[in-house]
C-alpha cells in the first residue's frame, strides 16, 4: 500500500503536467490534436524514450552514463553504413551489428567503473569522446542509406489501423517494467542503487550487476541509433549529442533519483512527452529558435520543480 501511494505521488505529476501541456497545444493550435500530429508525436518520441531509459538503468545505481550520445551517434552511422541495402541481408545486419556495438560499449564503460572504481561521470565523459571520434572519423559528414522496406516496417501501422512505433512504445515500456519489477537483475539493481555495501553484504555480486547496467545503457542507446537512422533514412554522427543531457533530465523529471535506487520507467514515458511536445508546440506556433531555447529551458525548469517531490532530488538548499 505504502508503495503504492509513493508510485502514485511520484508519477502522477508528470502525466498531470504531460496532459496540460497537451490540452494546453490543442487550445493553442486545434491542428495539434489532429490524428496525424499524434502519429507524428509516436514517431518521433521512440528515441528520446529509449535514450531516457538508457539512462535511467545506470542512474537507479547511483550512477550516471555521459557516453549515451556518443553510442546513438556511432551507432546510427553504422547502421546507415550497412552493406546489401534493400535486401533481407541488410535488416538482419541492422537487428545485429549495432546492438552488439552498444552492447560492448556499454560492457567496457561498466567493466572500467566497477574494476578500478573510478567514477562513472569522469568515465563516460571520457567514453563519450572517444566513439563520438570513432562516429566523426567513419562519416565525417552526414550520409548513407537505409533500406526502404525497414523505414516502412517502422513507420508503417499494423492492420493499416495501429501506428507501429505506438506498439513499440508499449512493449519498450512493458518489457523494461517485467526487468526492473519481475527479475532478481531488477531488484538487484534497487539494492544497489540503496546502498552498495548492504547489496553486497547480501549476497548480490555488485560489479557484474553494475557492469550490466552499463551494458543495458548502452544496449537501449543503440536501439535509439538505430532507430534514428531508420526515421532519417541516413546517418549522421553528430546525432546523439543532444540525448545526453536530454536522457538525464527525461530520467529525472519521470522519477528517478539521481541518488539511485528509487523511480522506474512508469514515468519515462510521460517526461519523453513533456520534453517533445514543448519542442512540437513551439514549432507548430512557429516561434523562433531562439525562444524555443528560452522557452524549453523555462517548461523544463517548471516541470522538474514539480515532478520532484518524494524524489530525493534536493532542488533548494536548507538553512542549517
Amino acid at each position: 500500500m505504502f508503495e503504492r501511494r509513493r508510485n502514485l505521488l511520484i508519477y502522477l505529476p508528470v502525466y498531470i503536467v504531460a496532459v496540460s501541456i497537451y490540452l494546453i497545444a490543442g487550445i493553442l493550435q486545434p491542428r495539434f490534436l489532429s490524428w496525424n500530429n499524434n502519429v507524428n508525436l509516436f514517431t518521433r518520441i521512440v528515441p528520446l524514450l529509449l535514450a531516457g531509459i538508457a539512462q535511467m538503468f545506470v542512474l537507479l545505481t547511483g550512477g550516471i552514463d555521459l557516453s549515451v550520445g556518443s553510442v546513438i551517434g556511432l551507432t546510427n552511422v553504422v547502421a546507415a553504413l550497412l552493406p546489401f541495402v534493400d535486401t533481407g541481408w541488410n535488416i538482419v545486419l541492422w537487428l545485429i551489428i549495432p546492438p552488439m556495438i552498444g552492447l560492448a560499449i556499454g560492457l567496457c564503460n561498466g567493466f572500467i567503473i566497477s574494476r578500478w572504481e573510478f567514477p562513472p561521470f569522469i568515465v563516460t565523459l571520457a567514453t563519450n569522446t572517444v566513439w563520438s571520434g570513432f562516429a566523426l572519423l567513419i562519416m565525417d559528414v552526414p550520409g548513407g542509406k537505409i533500406s526502404m522496406n525497414l523505414y516502412r516496417a517502422i513507420t508503417g501501422k499494423l492492420f493499416s489501423l495501429i501506428p507501429v512505433p505506438l506498439i513499440l512504445i508499449m512493449a519498450i515500456i512493458s518489457i523494461t517494467y517485467l526487468i526492473l519489477r519481475h527479475t532478481v537483475f531488477g531488484r538487484s539493481i534497487y539494492a544497489l542503487g540503496g546502498n552498495k555495501n548492504i547489496a553486497r553484504e547480501s549476497g548480490i555480486r555488485v560489479e557484474r550487476i553494475e557492469v550490466a547496467t552499463y551494458a543495458m545503457s548502452g544496449l537501449f542507446a543503440s536501439f535509439a541509433g538505430m532507430y534514428l537512422s531508420v526515421i532519417m533514412i541516413s546517418g549522421d554522427p553528430l546525432v546523439g549529442e543532444p540525448y545526453v543531457m536530454n536522457s538525464i533530465a527525461v530520467a529525472v523529471i519521470g522519477g528517478v533519483a539521481l541518488s539511485g535506487g528509487r523511480g522506474g520507467v512508469q514515468g519515462i514515458l510521460g517526461a519523453a512527452y513533456i520534453f517533445y511536445l514543448i519542442d512540437n508546440i513551439l514549432n507548430l506556433l512557429g516561434v523562433s529558435t531562439f525562444y524555443q531555447y528560452v522557452a524549453k529551458g523555462l517548461i523544463i525548469i517548471l516541470a522538474l520543480a514539480i515532478t520532484s517531490r518524494e524524489k530525493g532530488l534536493p532542488l533548494r538548499i536548507k538553512a542549517k
